[in-house]
C-alpha cells in the first residue's frame, strides 16, 4: 500500500516538474519578428528587423527595472523577516514557557518566507520571459498561439508555487516529527507549523503592496515626465509609463 508521504511528496514533486515542462515550451518560442504589417508593427512602417529590435529594446527595460525592484524589495524584506523571527522567537517561548516551540515557529517561518520570495523571484522572471513572446505569438493569426503561451507563463506560476509549498511544509512536518514522536504532542507539532503561512503570507503582502506602489510611481512619474518635458500623450507607446500603467 503506497503511503501518504509517497503520495504528498510524488505530488510536489509532479507539480514542479509539469512547470519546468511548460517553461521549456515557452523557451522553445524565439524573440524574432516575422510577417508583420502596419497593423501589427510597434510602430507605422517597421519591417521585421525593427520590430525585432524594439522588442527585445522594451524587454530589456522591463527586465532590467523587474530585478531593479526585486533586488530593493527582498532586501526590505530580509531585514523583516530577521526583526519579525527574534520577535516570533520571544514571544512564542515566553507565552508557551518552550524554547523548543518558539524555535521551530521561527524557523517555520523563516522557511515560510523563504519560499514565498523564491516563488516571487521565479513568478517574476517567467512574466518577463514569456511577455515578449506573448507580444510575438499575438503577431500571428488568431488568438491560439499567444493564449496559450500567456497561459503556459501562469500556470509555470501557480504550479511551481503549490508544488514548492507543498515539498517544504511536508519535509519541515517530517523534521518537526523528530522531535514530537508521540501523537499527543502533535498539536505542538502543527502550532509550530503555523509559523509557516504567516511567513509566506508577510513576504506575499510585499510583494501585493510594494509592486502596486513600484508601478504607481513608474507610471506617474514616467507619465508627467512624457506629458511634461517630451510632450508626449499618456497612452502613447513610446511613453513606458504606458506598460506599467497596463
Amino acid at each position: 500500500m503506497v503511503s501518504a508521504t509517497a503520495i504528498i511528496l510524488s505530488a510536489a514533486v509532479l507539480a514542479m516538474v509539469w512547470a519546468l515542462f511548460q517553461f521549456l515550451l515557452i523557451t522553445k518560442i524565439p524573440v524574432k519578428s516575422e510577417g508583420i504589417s502596419d497593423s501589427t508593427g510597434l510602430v507605422s512602417g517597421s519591417n521585421d528587423e525593427a520590430t525585432t529590435r524594439r522588442l527585445i529594446e522594451i524587454y530589456t527595460a522591463i527586465y532590467e527595472g523587474a530585478e531593479s525592484f526585486l533586488r530593493a524589495e527582498y532586501t526590505i524584506c530580509a531585514y523583516f523577516i530577521i526583526v519579525f523571527g527574534a520577535i516570533i522567537f520571544a514571544l512564542v517561548s515566553w507565552g508557551t514557557g518552550d524554547w523548543a516551540r518558539g524555535t521551530f515557529t521561527t524557523l517555520s517561518f523563516v522557511l515560510g518566507a523563504c519560499t514565498s520570495i523564491l516563488s516571487g523571484y521565479l513568478g517574476m522572471k517567467v512574466a518577463v520571459y514569456s511577455n515578449v513572446r506573448t507580444t510575438v505569438c499575438a503577431q500571428k493569426s488568431g488568438w491560439t498561439l499567444c493564449f496559450n503561451t500567456a497561459f503556459r507563463a501562469g500556470a509555470v506560476m501557480g504550479f511551481a508555487l503549490c508544488g514548492l509549498g507543498i515539498f517544504m511544509l511536508y519535509i519541515t512536518l517530517l523534521a518537526f516529527r523528530i522531535h514530537y514522536p508521540d501523537p499527543k504532542d502533535w498539536i505542538y507539532l502543527t502550532e509550530s507549523l503555523t509559523g509557516y503561512g504567516l511567513g509566506g503570507s508577510s513576504i506575499a503582502m510585499f510583494g501585493r503592496v510594494g509592486g502596486g506602489i513600484y508601478t504607481k510611481a513608474a507610471d506617474v512619474g514616467a507619465d508627467l515626465v512624457g506629458k511634461v518635458v517630451h510632450g508626449i500623450p499618456e497612452d502613447d507607446p513610446r511613453n513606458p509609463a504606458t506598460i506599467a500603467d497596463n
